[in-house]
């Protein structure tokens, strides 16, 4: 198997586990918060609902194999994972009933949709953020490791 390949199935498993770990905690909280009216309809419909969880974080965590290219640019990878994240999401979140959907209330709607939005960078930025620090991590350690090899040829 290709290298790209084995790239490209390890983010669609840490797609499906992220949509699990997110459908699961989402779950959580709204059982926490007493709000178990909001639960039944997942819970009568289950099966759907965690495949639509998986689906999601599927097309949110394999398209992010985009940033291991060297092309597109940074602003472009940002625009195609958004776009595939959002356009997997809104349907299926929409579907599955997550988000309402009115068409004779599309003010509401337009706001869902900024908040999902919302809510999508929030989650982009945190990995944004960790994978910079990591990246920087790695990236003092390989200059000690060469400052080391060359003070031992010295």
């Amino acid at each position: 198997m290709s290298h790209t390949m084995k790239l490209i199935m390890k983010y669609v498993f840490y797609g499906i586990s992220l949509g699990c770990t997110f459908f699961v905690v989402t779950c959580l909280v709204l059982f926490l918060g007493r709000e178990k009216e909001l639960l039944e309809p997942i819970f009568s419909d289950f099966g759907r609902q965690s495949i639509g969880a998986m689906i999601i974080g599927i097309a949110c965590g394999t398209t992010s194999v985009i940033y291991q290219f060297q092309r597109p640019s940074g602003w472009l990878k940002i625009l195609i994972h958004f776009c595939v994240g959002m356009g997997v999401f809104y349907p299926i979140a929409i579907h599955l009933g997550w988000i309402p959907f009115h068409p004779e209330q599309i003010m509401i709607t337009i706001l869902r949709f900024i908040c999902s939005c919302a809510i999508f960078m929030i989650i982009w930025f945190c990995f944004y953020q960790f994978n910079r620090k990591e990246a920087k991590i790695i990236n003092q350690r390989l200059k000690e490791l060469n400052q080391d090899h060359h003070a031992d040829k010295g």
